[in-house]
Order: structure tokens, then sequence, then C-alpha cells
């Protein structure tokens, strides 16, 4: 563990990396934030006093090849600060208000926002922001990895993804995006073990790469609820034949759909398409599927009296969720995963 600048900072742990702060220095507050979310000036309009940041972040490394790296960051920034931030060209920032209070201008759209609230800082614009005791969680995500994951999901070139608004497309959607973040977190919760976890690394970054897509008006969105956009045509079965051959040979490593697809020779909206016709499942339904077969014949082998348990197991094939496991389980094998790794 060393500290620097106001920062402690923990040695990285199978791509994971854990910092925390806490200072009532003003100029010293500034770089610490300034260095976790680009060029930054700030001025103390409320009570010196009362002003102070408080801010625990962790950093995922991504998967080399597939998903690049998040962060994901838990801020308290007291007194009253009127602040001009400007990000840097891949970065996107998400926060979602706990307490306090922030009013937004970024030239396109001016916000008022409490606690619930969620709100997008995109790097294309100057966002100036007025905070008053503001708590908040934040997530630090990469434009190249939610243009890939885009391409993925839509069809859409990645470099055309654009996000139009700041504001979630509705209250129901800013719930859904809360939702998603309490996920992640509990997933990095689960990255805490004494090995790596390159699977639940990937899963943290594209759920909350296809929250961001779902939540926030995108031009990846457009196409999804473009009525052209609908219907990208039939794929011979053959190509379905050959994403599963992929994704039986590749089920223990991050597997985006694009890679999927490019094994069986088709776009990722196509292949789509065939795995609900002949299927009636997504490419990802059959990935999980193929992972849970992978866990049980697993804890079939495992040896308990070894030190073997189901959260290692499961955790190995990408099931961060013990309880969901644990229900899919069951419901495959009729057993719960305890009782097959006992038998």
């Amino acid at each position: 563990m060393t500290q620097a600048d106001g920062m402690t900072v923990r040695p990285v742990r199978h791509g994971v990396r854990r910092t925390s702060s806490t200072t009532i220095d003003f100029d010293q507050a500034r770089t610490i934030l300034a260095r976790a979310y680009g060029d930054l000036s700030a001025r103390l309009l409320g009570p010196s006093r009362r002003f102070v940041v408080d801010s625990s972040s962790v950093d995922l490394d991504g998967v080399p090849g597939e998903l690049g790296p998040v962060g994901l960051d838990r801020l308290y920034y007291g007194s009253e600060n009127l602040n001009r931030l400007t990000l840097p060209d891949d970065g996107l920032v998400i926060i979602l208000l706990r307490g306090g209070s922030l009013a937004a201008d970024d030239g396109r759209d001016e916000a008022r926002l409490g606690p619930g609230d969620a709100y997008l800082l995109a790097p294309d614009r100057v966002h100036r922001m007025r905070t008053t005791d503001l708590a908040e969680r934040v997530v630090r995500l990469g434009g190249t990895t939610l243009g890939r994951v885009a391409a993925d999901a839509t069809g859409i070139a990645p470099e055309r993804l654009v996000f139009h608004r700041s504001r979630p497309v509705s209250p129901a959607h800013a719930r859904h995006w809360a939702a998603s973040l309490r996920a992640a977190v509990a997933t990095v919760r689960a990255l805490d073990g004494a090995r790596d976890q390159p699977l639940l690394r990937a899963q943290v970054v594209h759920g909350l790469s296809l929250a961001a897509l779902a939540v926030f008006p995108n031009s990846a969105l457009d196409a999804v609820t473009d009525p052209a956009r609908r219907s990208p045509g039939w794929t011979a079965p053959a190509s379905v034949r050959r994403a599963i051959g992929h994704i039986e040979a590749h089920a223990d490593r991050a597997l985006s759909i694009r890679e999927i697809a490019d094994a069986a020779g088709v776009s990722p909206r196509a292949l789509q398409v065939a795995f609900r016709r002949h299927r009636d499942q997504t490419p990802s339904d059959h990935l999980r599927e193929v992972r849970l077969r992978r866990a049980h014949r697993d804890l079939q082998q495992a040896d308990p009296t070894a030190g073997a348990t189901v959260a290692e197991v499961a955790a190995r094939w990408g099931f961060a969720h013990s309880g969901r496991f644990a229900t899919a389980y069951r419901r495959a094998y009729g057993v719960s995963p305890a009782h097959t790794l006992r038998a």
C-alpha cells in the first residue's frame, strides 16, 4: 500500500486496483478529481469548514482484445462548489446521485438533479456543474469499449456511436441504471478472491456498457428502435453451428457477440436473429448454458476436503451471484450445486 498526493493506492491484484482519498485541502482535492475525471477547474462557493472530498475507487483492467477498463467510484464532495469539467477524448462518465444536489449545463441540456437521478457526461462537451454536498456513485467507461459493445448489440459502426442527451430516457430507465450499478458492485466484491477472474471483469464492463446504451439516448438505441433496422434477414443454420462450435471451444474466456459472429461468418445482428429463429434463444443464452455445464462438470470433479467451494467454481465460469447461480443450477440439474460438490 502506498500513499501519494493525499491518495492511498493498494497494489494491483488480479486486474483490480483500489484507491481512496480524503482531504479538506481544496487544491489537493482539485488535483485528485482532475486525475480521475479530466480537465477540471473548480471554485469554492460555500463555507470552507464544510469542504471535504472523500472518495474510494475501483479500477478494473480490461480483457485484452475484448473490452477496455472500467472505473467505479464512490464520491462525497462537500460544501458548495462551481466546477467546469472537460473529459478525455475517449472518456465517458455516468453519475448516480445518492445525496445533495447538482445543477448541470453542458451546452445542450440543463438539469437540476437530486438523489436517485442519473446523468451522463460525454467527452465532446464542456460540463458546468454547481454541486452542494454531493454524494454520488460514478462509473467511468471508455468510448472505444462502448462503441464495440454497441456494434455487437445493434450492428452500427463503432465510430457512429453518439450520445444525444445527458438524462435517461425515463425515470424507469434511471432505475434500471441504478440496478445495473448495484449488480456491478456486487460482482466487483466477488473479485476479491485469491484468483484472477477475467470473465467476471468482462461481465462488469459489458453489463455496464449495455446498461448505458439502453438508458441514455444514443445512436445505437436509435438503430434498435428504427423499424427499418428490425429485420436484418435470414441466416442459414450452418452459421449457428459454427457459432456454437466457437462458443464450446472458447467458453473459458470473455466472448463478445462480435467475435462469435465473426467466427460464424455473419453480422452480430444476423446471428441474433438466426439463434432466435433456430434455437429460440440468444448466443449469450447459449454461452451461459455451456458455462453452466462446465461448472457442473467441475463440481462433480472437485474435492471439498481440498478446499474447493461452490463460489470458486461459479466464479471461474463467470457466475458472480451465488443465488442466481444456485437457481439456474437447480433448474438445470434438479439439485443444488453444494449437493453436487459433496456427492
